[in-house]
């Protein structure tokens, strides 16, 4: 992969994570191990842009001159380098599917991979691109990005994801829903306790059922 090609591939995913990501906090709820509801909540800032690419910034350039300088079309060959150990071009080659990440991730568990190198403690993400996260007081940062089957870094069997929400990180409540799974109604009932009151309960498909349910 050459510096140009790199260069187009950054530019047009960081319009997608301005569009999509930035400022929004996006919840994964899906089912454990055990069969139980669960959920990872996981904030994206502007600074958090620089680490999907897998590259390096040039001296004097920090994360979020690099994210704007992607975004305004003035990211040159110089302002970065490649990596030596090759992860680069794997996170570019996956980068846009990660840009969509709060509709596609499929699947999402505790890191167990191979890369020692890696620090990251929770991936979400598909068979073909995962989303690394790091534990930051109350919720998930994202901190790379791996061009990996899931299945092969977490714990058999992954947590199976069947609904995301989104909002903006200083909503009270999201308001989104960008994923269901097909075979499933979102209620109440299916969702952890501890995050329904962040739910604006018109996203969900038993309301007046379920109030009636708690009057009873």
């Amino acid at each position: 992969m050459t510096k140009k090609q790199a260069i187009a591939i950054i530019t047009k995913c960081a319009k997608q994570y301005q569009q999509y990501l930035e400022g929004y906090q996006v919840v994964f709820v899906y089912r454990d191990e055990n069969n139980r509801s669960d959920h990872t909540a996981v904030r994206f800032h502007s600074h958090n842009f620089l680490h999907f690419t897998g590259v390096s910034p040039r001296q004097g350039m920090n994360a979020n001159g690099f994210y704007r300088a992607s975004l305004n079309n003035r990211l040159s060959e110089h302002d970065f380098s490649f990596k030596n150990n090759h992860t680069t071009e794997l996170k570019l080659k996956v980068l846009d599917i990660i840009m969509n990440i709060d509709t596609k991730a499929r699947m999402i568990g505790n890191y167990i991979g191979p890369h020692l190198e890696l620090y990251t403690e929770k991936v979400t993400g598909t068979t073909t691109a995962c989303l690394g996260l790091i534990q930051s007081k109350d919720c998930y940062i994202p901190n790379s990005v791996l061009s990996e089957d899931i299945r092969s870094i977490v714990p058999k069997p992954p947590g199976k994801i069947y609904a995301i929400f989104k909002k903006p990180i200083n909503a009270t409540k999201y308001t989104q829903l960008t994923y269901k799974s097909k075979n499933i109604t979102i209620t109440q009932k299916c969702l952890p306790k501890e995050l329904l009151k962040e739910i604006d309960f018109s996203l969900l498909e038993d309301t007046s059922e379920s109030n009636n349910t708690e009057q009873a």
